[in-house]
């Protein structure tokens, strides 16, 4: 296949201005063009199953499918595809998993445009980009993991319960939230009080959120 003269990009945000930002930034770079552009995770699925792109910049949050069910979609079809992953997310599930998905660069929306360019740039030329704060929230994943057992981690089900508990739900509430019984949002919290050596649930939260595994708003 003959190389195109500017790498082909697709942006998927479910934030119209945030993607006209994206836009932007990438039609201003001599190297890459904006070959289309969708607020739709499933648009974005539609067009990524007809055809290649070069890059692809996306969110994990798009309402209608998951960034990572489209990261792995883009995987399927193309081992080698260049994936770009800006996000607003800093808790440290969502970095563990980023971390873990094989994506080439992390960005944070918070981020200066300069970081987008640079992480393009980047992947151009077969190199992994983060962001300096998205780096530093993986210096403390690893950090805060190494003190920890592999079975004392969190689990996804437990960090669900967990941001229940922060945002003041009872029992119950976080329980139909969860599609679980009031005994498992309990059994739940347990673990949880043991894993992070928690006085209570207050203290575990604390401790939580002093780690890196919460984020409170």
């Amino acid at each position: 296949m003959e190389k195109r003269e500017k790498a082909e990009v697709l942006v998927v945000d479910d934030h119209s201005l945030v993607l006209e930002g994206i836009c932007r930034v990438v039609n201003r770079m001599p190297e890459a063009v904006v070959a289309d552009a969708v607020t739709s995770g499933i648009k974005a699925a539609e067009l990524i199953a007809k055809r290649d792109y070069d890059i692809y910049i996306l969110d994990v949050s798009i309402p209608d499918l998951s960034g990572f069910e489209l990261i792995a979609r883009i995987r399927e079809l193309n081992e080698q595809a260049l994936i770009i992953v800006n996000t607003m997310h800093e808790e440290v599930w969502i970095a563990n998993r980023l971390a873990q998905s094989g994506v080439n660069a992390v960005i944070l929306k918070a981020s200066a445009s300069s970081e987008l360019a640079a992480a393009i740039r980047s992947v151009l030329q077969g190199k992994s980009y983060t962001c300096p704060r998205f780096a530093s929230i993986c210096r403390m994943l690893a950090r805060h993991s190494a003190e920890l057992l592999p079975h004392d981690l969190p689990t996804r089900r437990e960090l669900e319960v967990l941001q229940g508990i922060a945002k003041g739900l009872s029992t119950r509430e976080i329980a139909a939230q969860l599609s679980i019984s009031e005994n498992t949002v309990e059994t739940f919290r347990k673990r949880l009080i043991s894993k992070f050596d928690a006085r209570n649930s207050v203290d575990m939260v604390l401790k939580a959120v002093s780690r890196g595994w919460l984020k409170l708003e």
